[in-house]
């Protein structure tokens, strides 16, 4: 709203497009523009000068109560008390919509998760899925048509070590079965038990591995049996994963299985079509393109595709599903850990340069999550499982809830998923993190308990109030305003801003650290201003603060997957 008319200001000041990324917020002024950075080289001056002219020939008016230009920058001050009333009545006339973008009319294909199902979800893979989940509601809040997809690796090499280790009657592996006694009940976990042991005797005995390789050139060559046997281990694996990915609030519009690529062909045609390639190699490892023309090489000379028995390798399967997907929207986005930029590489070179794929593929890449105290190991039997998290979350905050008589016990499981949530996302994506448990499971300071909390207080201070805030005439209120209420003014209108930048910069870390600025400002507001006990005009603006802070708080909570309790 405001950005936007600033921006304007700003056009008709230097007769100049400004694009809308050229206004921000700012640390020193309430927005500024790096407008005059631009323009320098164009016209010859200093961003200073620039600057100066700029501010000069804009007249403070309306909200806009002041303008200075500082080192290059032009700054903007504003004047809440002529922002209240519209921002107010922005948000009461929206509610859950106060934020939503516009149509863009393109459809967002948005792969994430896609982990091995080999074993349970592990704290290591939420990192992505949590990321695309919140990526996929603030895109879709945005105004994008987003499609979910989970691309399962049901016939690869872990998966069919799995499958030979059953048909075998290989014994599950005693100590892992002993370690998460717990869950022996879940289809992942003995999965995972499976692996442990299977694996062990694929890395010791040669002959298995031998009929491991033979089970998935069967698998490749038409052997719907062999292929469905290895299937089935995954399918298996998915249902327990998917009770988790049920507990977390995660839903995924498609699961695509590797093996339909293999049973209609497509991977055959990829391996065809990529033979007749100018790039293509087959040496010792087996065959592959040679990409060092585009400046993607591996240290072998060939990004290979086929092992020398014919069989496929995961970066064949991944072309075929991404030729399938850039014929399904109108971008492409991966959420991939670090270690997997250059298979991207690999893969966003084959598609864009040899096969000419003109619909763009954007990854979200995130850095690792270590776990204090633990080396992980899923072939060792060593993992950091989501659902051991979420249980001993829950067990907090039951414990939280009846130190402190804050709630009732029943919300403990939406604190617990919005403790772990939060302390996940909160970090941008790039930048690592240890994992620790008494900070994740933190109901104090930069942590979802506290914002939850901050939404239950709007919600009680609304409650005993005795006022239907629907029957406060939002023109009637008084505008001589208390800073913590220019304030919170302030943090309210910056609501969309923070959704537009989290959809364009893919980092759902701005929402979050938004949403703690809020609540922040509304505790800072709850402390200095008194609502219940102050005049009527008085009384009735404030309620209407506390009213439209509760909406928004609900409204970032709801694109971050973390519920907004209204007890607490």
């Amino acid at each position: 709203m405001i950005r936007e008319d600033i921006r304007i200001l700003i056009e008709k000041a230097c007769s100049e497009a400004v694009p809308a990324e050229e206004v921000q917020e700012s640390q020193l002024a309430d927005y500024a523009s790096t407008i005059a950075f631009r323009l320098a080289p164009k016209l010859k001056k200093s961003p200073a000068q620039i600057a100066q002219e700029i501010a000069a020939k804009i007249k403070p008016a309306g909200s806009v109560k002041k303008v200075e230009a500082v080192n290059g920058y032009v700054n903007f001050f504003l004047d809440y008390s002529q922002l209240i009333v519209p921002v107010l009545k922005e948000v009461r006339d929206k509610r859950s919509l106060y934020g939503k973008g516009t149509e863009k009319k393109r459809k967002i294909v948005l792969e994430h998760t896609s982990i091995n199902p080999s074993g349970p979800l592990h704290i290591g893979r939420l990192r992505n899925c949590l990321i695309g989940d919140a990526l996929a509601r603030v895109l879709r809040f945005s105004g994008y048509d987003v499609e979910t997809h989970y691309f399962v690796n049901d016939v690869g090499k872990q998966i069919a070590i799995i499958a030979q280790g059953f048909s075998e009657g290989i014994e599950p592996d005693a100590e892992a079965m002993e370690k998460y006694a717990e869950y022996a009940g879940k289809e992942d976990f003995q999965i995972f038990f499976e692996y442990v042991a299977a694996n062990r005797r694929f890395e010791a005995d040669d002959a298995f591995k031998a009929r491991v390789q033979e089970a998935i050139q069967n698998a490749e060559s038409g052997d719907l049996a062999a292929l469905e046997g290895i299937s089935n281990v995954a399918r298996k694996c998915l249902q327990g994963q998917a009770k988790i990915y049920e507990r977390l609030g995660v839903k995924f519009d498609f699961y695509d299985y590797e093996s339909a690529y293999i049973r209609n062909g497509d991977v055959q045609k990829v391996l065809s079509f990529l033979k007749e390639s100018e790039h293509a190699r087959t040496t010792d490892k087996g065959f592959g393109l040679d990409l060092s023309a585009y400046g993607v090489a591996r240290r072998e000379g060939v990004s290979i595709l086929a092992r020398p028995d014919g069989t496929s390798v995961y970066l064949s399967r991944d072309i075929a599903y991404h030729l399938h997907k850039s014929s399904s929207g109108d971008v492409m986005i991966n959420v991939l850990g670090e270690d997997h930029r250059f298979e991207f590489k690999e893969l966003y070179t084959i598609l864009s340069e040899i096969y000419r794929i003109k619909t763009p593929l954007e990854a979200v890449h995130y850095s690792f999550v270590s776990f204090e105290g633990e080396e992980l190991s899923t072939r060792k039997g060593q993992i950091a499982s989501v659902d051991k998290l979420l249980d001993e979350a829950t067990e907090k905050a039951e414990e939280e809830i009846e130190k402190r008589g804050i709630a009732t016990r029943e919300i403990a499981h939406s604190i617990a998923v919005g403790a772990v949530k939060y302390h996940i996302l909160k970090t941008s994506p790039h930048k690592s993190i240890t994992f620790r448990w008494h900070e994740a499971l933190s109901f104090e300071g930069d942590a979802a308990p506290y914002i939850q909390y901050a939404h239950a207080r709007c919600c009680s201070i609304a409650g005993r109030s005795g006022v239907d805030v629907e029957d406060i005439r939002v023109d009637e209120i008084g505008v001589q305003l208390e800073k913590e209420e220019a304030d919170l003014v302030k943090n309210i209108m910056r609501f969309p801003d923070a959704v537009e930048r989290c959809a364009r910069e893919r980092r759902p870390s701005i929402l979050v650290n938004y949403s703690y600025e809020l609540a922040s400002s509304f505790s800072r507001f709850y402390k200095q201003c008194p609502v219940l006990s102050a005049e009527e005009k008085v009384r009735d603006r404030r309620l209407l603060l506390v009213d439209a802070t509760r909406q928004v708080l609900e409204n970032g909570l709801n694109l971050l997957g973390i519920d907004a309790p209204k007890k607490m």
